[in-house]
């Protein structure tokens, strides 16, 4: 620690701190333009020139100076503010003066800066900026006649999301911030660089023109997509999320976002949101009120339970004490036919982590990412499926030298980051390269084996999947594969990643195994700052796996439900937040079994395909209209807020699951999401140590930071291998989509319209293909239609599209294998 004084009072701070951040630990108020705390010290702006006693009282930069023992500090005196004045005059001689129609006006740090200078008037006269708007991209406006030159946008894009959009160009008066060859901007729409533009240079266009800051009510919530669990703050007005706002002071994401989370709110304010109950009468759906609603459906399940049962299938973008109610509510019918997902993507948490480890969740927290020597992802995809994650990889690297090692079967945002080192494997051969480095570390002594069960078991198993047969066997370099094993067992601190979902339904169990392998022997599990992550593709999918949103006794999972209502053999279906036809592998047997159950309950946002063939139809509430509680791919638990009301009569899934149980002789009542949690505690005891209404801005992780394994198992795990063919498909989640919820949101849909085929430039050439071309994919005895798009990516024989589409009918053709064997012509 450091001591010294500014403006007379005594600091003690770390020694890695800046002279800003020991006024801020005292509460004095440094002025910045070019500062974040985010991003790394940068000194541009020079509004935070302080005087140092020690450096006879020369200004230098608050941002950027470390601090220093006995270091005597003055931040305000008539020079200081003369200085800060005249750098204010000269940011204003070109600025454009167009306060009255920036959107910023009302939260512009210039803005602020000149009314707490006085600057009325101006020394220097020069030549306003007279530069194009960029305006080719629906998301996000540039306009340069209103830059400062801090550097934020440009810093944050390349420290902080990896991509590096934006650079300086030009030199002196004419220097301005341009993207490559001074295009129009074309990235992932983040909105990373609106966030922390201080003036009106970068805008979100969905809000421009909408509301000034002081007119926008701020709701705290997280958001409804992936299992990072960002906390999100809506801007509210007149009953509608009119934008998502800046808020980097809570949160495990420290106001990070990606697209989904920062444009892909406007499902919530759609059109097409069911507002009233529908019932089947004569063969459609026609709107009735609430009770005929539940009545109907109160009989048609009653009815079913007392004939060949009811199965319950739900997504997994419930609340915690949502999943609660409906686990009474299975109880109210005597249904053991319980499962969220798709019943097989989870498969690696609740049971190949818990064959292993002993637990059903991630081990570490992801602020501890930060701090790792080695990470390891499986697949390129993570990213994709959760950005906000990748983010912090990237940090990690950047500002840790952490190592990057992925393997994958194609290229991705993860292995451009600096020092990625890829293992790019045949497509479906993930588990043995994984195998192939546990191997390694066996063979080698590099393995930490005490306490481990099963080892000689486990050894035998893997005497085939030597790095020189596993590399004939997928193409990676075995000099490669080795090193990277080494480099995992040497770092103190490491981390391994896998994401799970619906289009990652194969191998789930295999892999998360042999992830947990791979842990175990490099003594990942339980050590302080490492962890293993399984990171579920819903905001909710490790609260599901908590609450034992699963089949139970002799229950049949999501899969097994289907095939037996689609048999005959299940006499009714209960699907909650979910669109199985559009998003569960198999589209056919989906659809048979939505055909042939003799009644369907659905309850969504929208008239899904799925609800469209059910007898009942619930309108539900999306996560901006409900309160409750997540909980995070890392354990965190997290409280959403309601930030406006429902539409017409939608109600919460809880409110609607509580209103059917009622209906079917349950009068079990809670008084409020807070009586709810306590009870789960009840039935989960790492929920026990929570108060809901204690429950902060940044969450409770249950386990702590460091989630501790019960069992120490290694177990031995294989997969088939995937059918020879000339081509071969692989799905999954675009960056721009999640689940199929976002393909309702403008922003998303803005960017990524529709499905594609995605093929690299080997291939496309072969084919006689360009971007946009219609090519037919046919495999499993299916043919559909795809746009094309030519990449450098894909490995030649591969190619990609994303699962989000259901009218694209790519799960006609994906049945849930790891790699789908197919043909492909124009």
């Amino acid at each position: 620690m450091v001591n010294l004084t500014i403006d007379g009072k005594q600091v003690t701070v770390s020694k890695t701190a800046t002279i800003y951040d020991a006024a801020k630990e005292v509460g004095i108020n440094i002025p910045v333009l070019c500062y974040a705390k985010k991003l790394l010290p940068y000194g541009a702006c020079r509004f935070c020139l302080v005087q140092v006693e020690q450096m006879k009282g020369r200004l230098i930069p608050a941002c950027t100076t470390p601090v220093s023992e006995g270091m005597v500090v003055t931040t305000t005196s008539e020079e200081i503010q003369k200085v800060r004045k005249t750098v204010m005059e000269f940011l204003l001689v070109n600025h454009v003066l167009d306060c009255p129609v920036c959107d910023k006006g009302g939260e512009c740090d210039l803005q602020d800066l000149a009314y707490e200078f006085g600057s009325i008037s101006n020394r220097f006269e020069g030549v306003k900026f007279d530069l194009p708007t960029d305006e080719i991209n629906p998301l996000i406006e540039r306009n340069m006649n209103r830059c400062v030159l801090c550097g934020r946008c440009v810093r944050v894009c390349d420290e902080v999301v990896g991509y590096g959009s934006y650079s300086f160009i030009n030199r002196g008066f004419e220097t301005k911030i341009a993207t490559a060859y001074d295009r129009g901007l074309n990235c992932e729409f983040c909105g990373q660089c609106v966030s922390l533009c201080p003036v009106g240079a970068i805008l979100p266009r969905p809000f421009k023109f909408k509301a000034r800051p002081w007119q926008i009510k701020e709701v705290d919530s997280v958001c409804g997509y992936c299992g990072n669990g960002c906390t999100v703050t809506l801007g509210v007005l007149d009953n509608k999320i009119e934008t998502i706002r800046f808020n980097d002071e809570i949160g495990v994401n420290d106001g990070n976002l990606c697209i989904r989370g920062r444009f892909g709110y406007a499902y919530v304010n759609h059109q097409k949101r069911l507002t009233k109950p529908l019932v089947r009468k004569e063969g459609q759906l026609v709107e009735v009120e609430w009770d005929e609603a539940l009545q109907v459906a109160a009989e048609g399940l009653s009815n079913a339970q007392n004939g060949q049962g009811v199965g319950i299938l739900s997504g997994a973008r419930l609340t915690n004490e949502e999943f609660f109610l409906l686990k009474n509510l299975a109880k109210t019918i005597g249904t053991d036919h319980l499962d969220h997902s798709g019943g097989e993507c989870y498969k690696g948490v609740s049971e190949g982590l818990n064959e292993t480890l002993g637990v059903k969740a991630s081990t570490g927290t992801f602020p501890q990412l930060e701090s790792c020597d080695v990470i390891l992802a499986i697949r390129s995809d993570f990213w994709e499926t959760h950005p906000v994650v990748g983010m912090v990889v990237n940090q990690a690297i950047r500002r840790n030298d952490a190592q990057l090692v992925v393997v994958a079967d194609k290229r991705g945002k993860l292995t451009k980051l600096p020092r990625a080192r890829t293992l790019l494997t045949k497509a479906g051969y993930e588990l043995s390269i994984l195998n192939a480095m546990s191997k390694v570390l066996l063979d080698e002594g590099l393995a930490q084996v005490d306490g481990l069960q099963n080892l000689d078991a486990f050894k035998a198993a893997l005497s085939e999947y030597t790095p020189e047969n596993v590399a004939q066997q997928t193409g990676v370099d075995a000099d490669l594969l080795k090193d990277s094993a080494r480099k995992l067992a040497g770092a103190k601190k490491s981390a391994i990643l896998l994401a799970y979902g619906l289009p990652y339904t194969a191998q789930s169990k295999e892999l998360a195994a042999a992830a947990a392998n791979l842990a175990l022997l490099a003594g990942i599990p339980g050590r302080a700052g490492s962890g293993l992550y399984l990171c579920g593709e819903k905001a909710n999918s490790q609260g599901a796996i908590d609450l034992g949103v699963l089949p139970a006794g002799n229950g049949l999972g999501a899969q097994q439900m289907l095939t037996a209502a689609g048999e005959g053999k299940l006499d009714a279906l209960y699907v909650i937040a979910e669109d199985p036809i559009s998003s569960y592998p198999d589209r056919q047997m989906v659809e048979q079994a939505m055909d042939k159950v003799g009644f369907s309950v659905v309850q969504d946002l929208f008239l899904s395909a799925t609800a469209e063939k059910a007898d009942v139809v619930f309108p539900a509430a999306s996560f901006a209209e409900k309160e409750g509680t997540f909980t995070n791919a890392e354990r965190r638990i997290q409280r959403v807020r309601q930030g406006i009301k429902s539409p017409g009569e939608a109600k919460t899934d809880g409110a609607i699951i509580s209103a059917l149980a009622n209906k079917l002789g349950n009068t079990l009542s809670f008084t409020g999401e807070a009586a709810i949690f306590a009870e789960i505690g009840k039935d989960v005891p790492a929920y026990a140590e929570f108060n809901y209404h204690e429950i902060g801005s940044q969450g409770v992780v249950w386990g702590g930071e460091t989630l501790a394994p019960t069992r120490r198992n290694l177990v031995s795990v294989s997969a088939e291998q995937p059918a020879s063919a000339d081509y071969h498909l692989v799905t999954g989640s675009a960056l721009y989509h999640s689940g199929t919820v976002s393909v309702h949101a403008s922003g998303p849909l803005a960017v990524m319209p529709e499905a594609y085929v995605e093929l690299g430039r080997e291939d496309a050439a072969a084919l006689g293909v360009n971007d946009g071309d219609l090519l037919k994919v046919a495999g499993n005895g299916v043919e559909i239609q795809l746009k094309a798009k030519v990449d450098n990516r894909l490995p030649k024989g591969l190619l990609f599209a994303p699962y989000h589409f259901g009218n694209a009918g790519l799960n006609k053709l994906y049945r849930g294998e790891a790699v789908v064997a197919v043909s492909v012509s124009k």
